[in-house]
């Protein structure tokens, strides 16, 4: 894998752990009160808790590469060549602009009043330069960073419109939502 600075939400690991142990409690307290049977019968919930929990906060990021940006959101993968970003905003959390639309990342977020008030209070995060990069690099959670970066080394206005994004349905989290989604849809009807 080719060296990048990967951006994603500071507190998204913890949600999604904390997704995994309410799943798991629930889990648990149906072997508790009702057995075997109960997590039969209604344990497809807690799974679906748990699915989402990893495809909404633990899978995505933003991977800024040598060669572009790779925005993965919760079932979505999309690859942006430089040659294809033609600008950024911030307001809402991190969107990036292509000849071809508006790519937005689940992974930044707009920071919160309090979280605009804290960052006002402490230094920016020193990121390594693309240029010197030699592995995987934590960027933090600051999507100003990421648009800071991307303007920095976007080419769109320069390259035309030849380069496109180029977007993936991610098989596995599309399936598991829907198989967990399925499963409990079918336990809370029968």
């Amino acid at each position: 894998m080719q060296p990048a600075i990967v951006f994603r939400a500071a507190a998204s690991r913890g949600y999604a752990v904390a997704t995994w142990v309410v799943a798991a409690a629930v889990l648990a307290a149906f072997a508790v009160n009702g057995g075997v049977a109960e997590v039969l019968r209604y344990g497809a919930l807690p799974l679906l808790l748990a699915a989402l929990g990893w495809a909404a906060f633990w899978r995505p990021l933003v991977r800024v590469e040598p060669d572009g940006v790779r925005v993965a959101n919760v079932i979505t993968t999309i690859w942006l060549p430089w040659a294809a970003i033609t600008g950024t905003r911030t307001r809402w959390g991190l969107e990036i602009t292509t000849h071809d639309g508006k790519v937005g990342a689940w992974a930044l977020p707009a920071r919160s009043a309090i979280g605009r008030w804290t960052r006002a209070r402490r230094d920016v995060p020193v990121v390594s330069s693309l240029h010197h990069l030699d592995g995987i690099e934590a960027g933090g959670a600051d999507p100003d960073v990421v648009a800071g970066i991307v303007e920095e080394h976007r080419t769109g206005h320069l390259a035309g419109s030849a380069a496109r994004p180029e977007r993936h349905l991610e098989i596995l989290p599309a399936a598991l939502l829907m198989a967990t989604a399925g499963l409990a849809i079918v336990s809370l009807l029968l």
